[in-house]
């Protein structure tokens, strides 16, 4: 359990991107008694919260529990949760806290986070989910080039992080029976500043042949390709992270050296800390074998 806790306030810190060394940081106002980080996630089935204590510094929390109560409210139905402590281990041989609750959080409800302290003081953040969105994959338009068309329904506050992935994999050699052997890659193509805003979401469309070209540039520098056998295109992917109106760096971008700063990205009140909610908007899909033979990729052959 202590494993897969590390692992998941790792992702969560990853997910925020906010620099999460575990570095001891100096902080403005001392009398804050806490700061927390976490994302509420509609599609997980277990929520967590990431606490440290603040005595002049932002540090990860002693080996014994927090004297804390930890509380989620459903603003929307009245529902309240007790969260669960759990102690995770750090590099550097200290520990870390993080919260956790067995549940779902409900599409576009609001939730209030509160930590309360052994005084009975409270350090709290308001939080809404943002709404489901579904992609929709169109048919490929082959007339000129080969264009992969999408469509996110739905319009979320937040959307960031777009990118296609393209799954390929090229022969560098063969045994003493002729069969070849093969390399797999996976190559993010980032994809932001090609989404375009509809009235109900927003639309991409993924250029097979400038991806084919991006992806051939780095098998090139493969000394072991073996050319005359081509690229052979397995699967394509779309992710992006939806999130809700919080969730927003200053001036748009996600620079660790802005966000770390003390009330620079955090929406907690008597304390710091960002609590965000969201999820990862993803899909794969494979192609017909004529529209990849369009392309200068190889279709992939079954079995």
């Amino acid at each position: 359990m202590k494993n897969r806790l590390s692992g998941l306030a790792l992702a969560l810190c990853a997910c925020l991107v906010m620099g999460c060394e575990e570095d001891v940081v100096a902080v403005l106002n001392a009398d804050y008694p806490y700061t927390m980080y976490g994302v509420l996630n509609p599609l997980a089935d277990t929520q967590f919260v990431r606490v440290f204590t603040v005595e002049g510094t932002l540090e990860p929390a002693d080996v014994g529990p927090l004297d804390i109560e930890f509380h989620s409210r459903d603003l929307t139905t009245g529902e309240e949760r007790v969260w669960s402590d759990s102690s995770i281990a750090i590099s550097d041989g200290s520990v870390g806290h993080v919260y956790y609750s067995p549940f779902r959080v409900e599409w576009e409800h609001a939730y209030r986070l509160t930590i309360i302290g052994p005084t009975g003081e409270e350090t709290y953040a308001e939080v809404e989910v943002p709404l489901r969105t579904n992609l929709i994959i169109d048919p490929p338009d082959t007339t000129n080039r080969v264009l992969l068309p999408a469509h996110i329904e739905g319009i979320p506050p937040n959307i960031f992080k777009s990118e296609v992935e393209v799954q390929v994999k090229y022969v560098i050699g063969t045994d003493p029976a002729g069969n070849p052997f093969f390399q797999n890659l996976r190559w993010p193509i980032p994809v932001d500043d090609g989404l375009r805003r509809t009235a109900d979401g927003w639309n991409l469309v993924v250029n097979l042949d400038d991806a084919y070209a991006e992806v051939s540039g780095e098998v090139m520098r493969d000394s072991r390709y073996q050319a005359r056998s081509g690229i052979t295109l397995q699967l394509i992917s779309f992710s992006t992270v939806i999130g809700n109106e919080e969730w927003a760096p200053p001036g748009g971008v996600f620079d660790p050296n802005v966000l770390i700063q003390p009330g620079a990205f955090e929406n907690v009140t008597n304390g710091f800390g960002l609590i965000a909610a969201g999820y990862k908007l993803q899909r794969s899909w494979t192609l017909p074998f004529e529209v990849v033979r369009k392309s200068n990729f190889v279709p992939n052959q079954p079995g």
